[in-house]
C-alpha cells in the first residue's frame, strides 16, 4: 500500500496520522478517541505510534489489506516501507494484552515481539556477541524501547542495573518500559528508586504521575504532576496529566456528595458504604476510607473486596498483622482473588515470611494468568524471581 499519487509523480511519504492508527488498532469510534484524548489518556500510546510511523515500522508489509503484492483498496503494487491512510494491521503483528470483561476500554495493542529475540541475536556480528559496556547496553536498551521491543529492552536495562543499581538513566527507562507493559506497581518502584538518586528530574515525576493514575492514587498523582511542572513548567504531558487527574478528582468528589445524600436516607446500606470507601481511597483519604469499609463489613461481612481494600489501607498505614488478617478473610471468601493473594504476599514479605510470600505470589500469578491478565502475572512472577535470587544469595553467603 502506498500513498495516492499518480504514477508519473515521484512517491512521497504520506502516512496516516498517529490518531488514525490508534483508532484502527483500538477499533473504537472517533468520538471515543476524542474523549480519551481530552482526558489525557492516550499520550503515551500516540507517542509510541508516532515514533513507529517516523521509522516506518508500520508499513504495507504488515498491513492486512494487500493480496498477491497489491493493495485491495488502492489497487497499487505495495512498496516496502510505504503505508497509506487505509492501513489495517495484521493480527499476527499485534500483541493484545486484554482485560476480560472490559470491552469499553480494552488495553492498548503493541507490535508483537514474537520471533524478535531470534532475529535480534542472529543479526549480531561475532564482535557484538562479546560482553558489552554498561553504556552500550543502556543505549541498546533505549533503542529497543523506542522500537517497541519492550521485553528485550527490559532485559538490557536489568543487565545494566545488575552491574550498577544506581544507574539513574537505566532506572528511569526501566520504569518507562514497565509502564508501557502495564506493570504499574513495578514501574512506580523504579521511579521511586530513581527519585532517590535524582529527585529533580521533571520527566520522572510526570511518569510517576501516570503510574499513580493507573493505580488509582489520584491525590498522589496530582502531587507528582505538580512537582514535575514546578521543575519544568513547559511540559505538555505533565499539564495534560494534571488536568485529567483534576477531572477525575472532581468526579470522585461529586459522587461522594451523592453517596452522602443516599446515606442520609439509608444509613445501613452496605453497598453505599463500600462505594464511599473506594472513592475516599482514590482520593488518598485513608482514615475515611477505612471507616467506610468497616461499616460496609458490619452490614455485609462476606464482601471479599471490602476485606481486600481494608487490608490495603492497614498495610499502607503500618498495621501489617491486621492487614494480613484482612487479606486472609478476602481469600477465604473468594479463593480466586489474585489481587488479595498478591497483597498477602507483600505482607508476608514485610513480616519476614519468605516462604509464605513466595506461595502467595505464585498463586496470584497463576490466577491472573488464568484470567488473561498477563501483565499482572508478570509482576507477581517477578516477585517470585527476586525472592529466589535473594535465597540463592543468602545460601552462598
Amino acid at each position: 500500500m502506498i500513498c495516492k499519487k499518480s504514477t508519473s509523480n515521484p512517491l512521497e511519504w504520506d502516512p496516516p496520522a498517529p490518531s488514525t492508527v490508534y483508532i484502527k488498532i483500538k477499533n473504537i469510534p472517533y468520538e471515543t478517541f476524542k474523549a480519551r484524548l481530552n482526558e489525557g489518556l492516550v499520550t503515551t500510546e500516540l507517542d509510541q505510534i508516532r515514533y513507529r510511523l517516523e521509522r516506518r515500522i508500520y508499513c504495507c508489509e504488515v498491513c492486512s489489506k494487500h493480496v498477491n503484492g497489491y493493495c485491495v483498496i488502492t489497487n497499487r503494487k505495495i512498496e516496502p516501507g510505504w503505508i497509506c491512510k487505509s492501513f489495517v494491521p495484521k493480527e499476527e503483528f499485534i500483541y493484545l494484552d486484554s482485560r476480560p470483561g472490559s470491552d469499553t476500554f480494552p488495553d492498548f495493542r503493541y507490535l508483537s515481539e514474537t520471533g524478535l529475540r531470534k532475529s535480534y541475536l542472529e543479526d549480531k556480528s561475532p564482535e557484538e556477541n562479546n560482553p558489552k559496556s554498561a553504556v552500550s547496553l543502556y543505549e541498546e536498551g533505549v533503542t529497543l524501547y523506542r522500537q517497541g521491543r519492550l521485553r528485550l529492552a527490559l532485559e538490557a536495562f536489568d543487565t545494566v542495573l545488575f552491574e550498577n543499581p544506581r544507574h539513574f538513566p537505566a532506572l528511569f527507562y526501566k520504569g518507562n518500559t514497565l509502564l508501557k507493559l502495564k506493570r504499574y506497581e513495578e514501574a512506580l518502584d523504579m521511579f521511586e528508586s530513581a527519585s532517590r538518586i535524582n529527585p529533580d528530574h521533571p520527566g520522572l515525576w510526570t511518569n510517576t504521575g501516570f503510574a499513580l493514575v493507573k493505580l488509582e492514587h489520584l491525590r498522589q498523582a496530582l502531587e507528582a504532576f505538580e512537582r514535575s511542572i514546578s521543575l519544568n513548567p513547559v511540559q505538555k504531558n505533565a499539564w495534560e496529566g494534571k488536568e485529567a487527574v483534576l477531572v477525575l478528582v472532581r468526579k470522585c468528589e461529586g459522587k461522594l456528595k451523592e453517596l452522602e445524600r443516599s446515606l442520609e436516607m439509608n444509613p445501613e446500606d452496605a453497598g453505599i458504604w463500600f462505594e464511599k470507601g473506594k472513592l475516599h481511597l482514590k482520593l488518598g483519604e485513608l482514615e475515611k476510607s477505612r471507616e467506610a469499609f468497616e461499616k460496609a463489613l458490619e452490614e455485609k461481612p462476606d464482601n471479599a473486596e471490602a476485606w481486600y481494600l481494608r487490608g490495603k489501607i492497614l498495610f499502607e498505614t503500618g498495621s501489617e498483622k491486621e492487614a494480613l488478617h484482612a487479606f486472609e478473610n478476602a481469600t477465604r471468601k473468594k479463593p480466586d482473588f489474585p489481587e488479595a493473594w498478591y497483597e498477602k504476599g507483600r505482607v508476608f514479605l514485610k513480616l519476614g515470611n519468605m516462604k509464605g510470600a513466595e506461595n502467595a505470589f505464585k498463586i496470584a500469578a497463576d490466577l491472573w494468568e488464568s484470567k488473561g491478565l498477563k501483565a499482572n502475572a508478570e509482576t507477581a512472577r517477578e516477585r517470585v524471581k527476586r525472592l529466589a535470587l535473594e535465597k540463592d544469595e543468602f545460601s552462598r553467603n
